[in-house]
């Protein structure tokens, strides 16, 4: 049976290969078929620019709230990445900022895997709640068979999906 676990990106070499595959998902995927909000010529730039590189490496190196990116490895090869930021000294939200799974492990179940995985972590870093911004249909298909829902629109105006994480109150006893 294979292994998949979550790897978490520290390396300098992790992490520019977190910025080549996010850069190429971002390029290839994500703002060609972005249906919902069509991103303009600035959009592009923005989403490739040094301030945007600069204000995320900030993030991720906030002692407080940091920003995590990590990888999905099954047998020491990564099969996807994605970013997100907890926000514990706040209400437990966390924020997903991008989720790819590899074009060749699309529709295998690998996606459900992958963020069954980053559950199982923010719910015990204590997470309470899963936020996130879609692209388009294909990508809301996902997140509804995930559990998450509509839940209003930021202050951009898009839509906002959340996904609550259910914490057992009551675990069973150890006998």
């Amino acid at each position: 049976m294979p292994h998949y676990r979550l790897h978490f990106a520290k390396t300098e070499a992790e992490i520019t290969l977190f910025w080549e595959q996010r850069d190429r998902y971002m390029r290839e995927d994500i703002l060609p078929n972005c249906t919902f909000d069509p991103p303009t010529d600035a959009d592009w730039q923005w989403f490739f620019s040094a301030e945007y590189k600069d204000h995320i490496m900030d993030i991720f190196h906030n002692g407080e709230n940091p920003l995590e990116i990590v990888f999905l490895e099954k047998d020491g090869e990564y099969l996807g990445f994605s970013s997100f930021i907890t926000y514990l000294n706040e209400d437990g939200k966390c924020i997903i900022i991008e989720f790819c799974v590899s074009a060749a492990c699309r529709n295998a179940g690998v996606g459900a895997i992958f963020f069954n995985l980053i559950k199982k972590h923010a719910a015990a870093i204590g997470t309470t709640y899963f936020s996130l911004n879609l692209s388009n249909e294909d990508n809301e298909r996902f997140w509804l068979r995930q559990g998450f829902a509509k839940a209003g629109q930021d202050e951009h105006g898009d839509d906002v999906y959340t996904y609550p994480i259910r914490v057992n109150l009551f675990p069973p006893r150890k006998t």
